[in-house]
């Protein structure tokens, strides 16, 4: 009977898999955002750059950290006690997909705020726009 207790502790704790699938997904949102790496399918250069950009940005970058912790205490949690059940390892993982897809539609929000702004300050003299320019680069929107 031990036997059989330890064998379904093995394989419960392959459940942990599933919250390692989800820092996976998350490091490929972070790696659509390194421009060096992929290219941006759109760069808009504004005249000024709008506390919405920056909100945003830095709203992306917290959801994104959040959810990659979230899924590594989920990783340990799920080794150290395996679960009985399925649905603490789902809910890792939905967490880390959640983030994913959140932050590649704030991303398109924001992409949105940049041609508003950009159109704004289209014809505006150059002596109000800010130097060096500052650009918003859209992400390919890969989970969105």
């Amino acid at each position: 009977m031990q036997a059989t207790a330890e064998r379904a502790r093995t394989n419960s704790r392959l459940w942990a898999l599933v919250p390692m699938g989800g820092m996976l997904l998350i490091a490929a949102a972070v790696y659509e955002r390194l421009p060096a790496h992929v290219k941006p399918p759109h760069v808009y250069i504004l005249c000024r750059e709008p506390g919405s950009l920056t909100l945003i940005f830095s709203v992306i970058a917290l959801v994104l950290v959040v959810a990659g912790l979230g899924c590594a205490i989920g990783v340990l949690h799920l080794v150290v006690d395996p679960p009985a059940r399925i649905a603490a390892p789902l809910a890792y993982g939905a967490i880390a997909l959640a983030a994913v897809v959140g932050a590649d539609g704030l991303d398109h929000i924001g992409a949105g705020v940049a041609v508003q702004t950009q159109a704004r300050y289209e014809h505006a003299p150059a002596d109000i726009c800010e130097y060096p320019m500052p650009a918003y680069q859209e992400t390919p929107g890969w989970f969105f």
